[in-house]
């Protein structure tokens, strides 16, 4: 009786907001303007999301799965979805290479993954997908956890420690009411962004977390109990899970962070001091042998600090010792204090969650989960000489690039294929894998795009907590000069070649929305933007609902001199989005421009 005034308030509160429209859809999908389909909400992050509007990939997606379909879910985080071109990631490949295994069915893969989450915010996105007749999961979760939402030294960490209040958290923050006061007090994203704290040096060295740190415990034990929650809604809801190991840079990444044992004494830090020193000019003067030595002795008075294993590991490959290099860069990657790579841990939780239930559910043949051990498979794959996965795959920490997105797809293919064919889905007997150069050329990743990927990541890393890396200006400069060789060469030939294999993708696959935005965008960067604003209305009149479209289609046709149509996308733009600060501002311009009489 007490509660139940409260809760009638509250109720009546709800209501009156909804008819006055305050708030946005909290649900991962909503319903799109083409009847019959769905899109990813832009806004869902906003309710977990403290600073960062990150937003899910745009999709188009039949409410009710067409007869004889094939439909797959990817949940994950960044690596997952495609950072820094989700046009390119490992979905899209896999996507290729399953319509060689059933050219008779639709193939839908659906990129439910999305950057800056974890497992707190994934197994909600996961409920929702059940219930939209999924085949398959695809898991490639953990790069998050000891970073993201409720890691330790964050300003929410406190329901990371007591995880039974984050469901009722959630829901606070997801009501109209919610949404509203945390509008009134600034503490939505959109106003977080005019006032965050710079993430500089210093932001980090505040946020460094040792392994051994106790509260690294609350993050396993919620991410298991995640990773279980959300295979084990999909087993029950019919669809197979396909759960995937995580790999990472071992073998091109120093730490971000690295600290001392807490229990040194004054006279074992001078002496560590003295060894690390004493390693780093023997290293340098190319005296790899007994660098190797001092490194050894150093981490034998402390083995925490994770700087040293990275630098015992490069001296040690450098001398063909890989099973011992191996060893100490997947140390320095578990002693890394700013976690920003899963490690050990997480993919052990992995594993054994695999393990447990596969070994609980053998007379659900058809709901099975399989584990995918990527992080083993690229280590032992052709392009990785040494067995110590680096650059030849990654970015930087755990982004792949075009090569490693195809190796982790090639991975999980068998499993998923053999997941699918025990659902009763038959395709070919025998089909051929797409090669690299197949991929790349039926997806359009031109020699363009794997620059502009390329120059996306290097700015990435022109910031903390990269900057704090060992030898980051030296490898900076190798990727600046890198995407230099190709930029400052770059004539007729170069943009004709690149706009051939555009228009070759898209006569191969005219369906395909993503290779004719991305052919918009070059040709809006190349200042050519009536053809841009061609492809870009291909765009919008598929995806009609997803304002930042409408954005790009209304500066390319202002940009062209068609200024009243400009505003016309500008307007419906803000309709769809009222919030768009890009819109309002493309709005103005556009104006600007027509009062000039341009």
């Amino acid at each position: 009786m007490l509660l139940g005034g409260p809760a009638v308030f509250l109720g009546l509160l709800e209501g009156v907001l909804a008819l006055c429209g305050v708030g946005y859809p909290t649900s991962f999908f909503i319903e799109g303007e083409r009847p019959g389909l769905l899109t990813t909400n832009i806004h869902f992050g906003w309710h977990y999301q403290q600073e960062t509007l990150a937003e899910p990939q745009p999709c188009l997606l039949p409410a009710d799965k067409p007869e004889g379909a094939i439909r797959i879910f990817v949940l994950g985080e960044s690596a997952a979805m495609g950072t820094p071109d989700p046009s390119f990631g490992f979905v899209r490949i896999l996507e290729l290479m399953l319509r060689r295994h059933f050219p008779d069915r639709r193939v839908e893969i659906v990129n439910a993954a999305m950057r800056g989450i974890n497992s707190h915010v994934i197994k909600d996105i996961a409920k929702e997908c059940t219930r939209l007749d999924p085949d398959l999961f695809v898991l490639y979760i953990g790069n998050n956890e000891l970073n993201g939402l409720y890691a330790p030294k964050t300003s929410v960490s406190f329901f990371g420690r007591h995880p039974a209040l984050i469901p009722l958290f959630h829901f606070a923050k997801q009501t109209r009411t919610g949404q509203l006061l945390r509008r009134m007090v600034g503490a939505n994203p959109e106003a977080r962004q005019s006032h965050k704290r710079a993430r500089d040096t210093r932001f980090f060295l505040e946020h460094r977390t040792a392994m051994d740190d106790p509260d690294r415990g609350h993050v396993y034990r919620n991410f298991r109990v995640n990773l279980e929650r959300i295979c084990r809604h999909a087993l029950e809801a019919g669809p197979g899970v396909i759960l995937s190991t995580i790999s990472v840079n071992l073998r091109d990444c120093p730490p971000l962070g690295s600290l001392h044992r807490p229990d040194l004494t004054p006279l074992q830090k001078q002496q560590w001091q003295q060894l690390h020193r004493e390693g780093i000019r023997l290293e340098t003067a190319g005296n790899t042998l007994t660098a190797r030595s001092c490194y050894q002795k150093a981490l034998a008075i402390d083995d925490h600090y994770a700087e040293t294993h990275f630098r015992a590991a490069g001296c040690q490959l450098r001398a063909g010792e890989l099973d011992a290099a191996k060893r100490h860069f997947i140390l320095a990657r578990d002693w890394d204090a700013l976690p920003f790579r899963a490690d050990s841990r997480i993919n052990t939780i992995i594993r054994e969650v695999a393990d447990q239930l596969s070994r609980e559910g053998p007379e659900l043949p058809d709901r099975s989960i399989r584990l995918v051990a990527v992080d083993q498979i690229l280590g032992e794959s052709e392009p990785c000489a040494d067995g110590i996965p680096g650059e030849e795959f990654f970015y930087e920490h755990v982004h792949l690039r075009f090569p490693g997105d195809y190796q982790v797809a090639s991975a999980m293919l068998p499993a998923i294929v053999e997941g699918l064919r025990q659902r009763g889905m038959t395709g070919v007997e025998v089909a051929e894998i797409p090669a690299l150069e197949e991929c790349a050329r039926e997806l359009a990743f031109t020699t363009w795009d794997e620059v502009n990927t390329a120059a996306a990541m290097v700015q990435l890393t022109t910031r903390p907590p990269f900057t704090g890396q060992l030898d980051h200006a030296q490898r900076q400069a190798a990727a600046e000069k890198a995407i230099a060789a190709v930029t400052d060469h770059i004539d007729d030939r170069f943009i004709n070649q690149v706009l051939q294999e555009y228009r070759e993708a898209i006569e191969a696959r005219p369906d395909d929305w993503i290779l004719k935005y991305n052919l918009g965008t070059f040709l809006h960067q190349l200042e050519r933007p009536a053809e841009a604003a061609i492809y870009f209305e291909h765009v919008v009149e598929t995806l009609p609902d997803f304002a930042p479209f409408r954005v790009l289609l209304g500066y390319a046709l202002g940009k062209a001199g068609r200024t009243d149509p400009a505003i016309h996308q500008f307007r419906e733009a803000l309709r769809r989005d009222r919030r768009d600060k890009a819109a309002r501002e493309g709005l103005e311009w556009a104006r600007k421009l027509k009062q000039a009489g341009r």
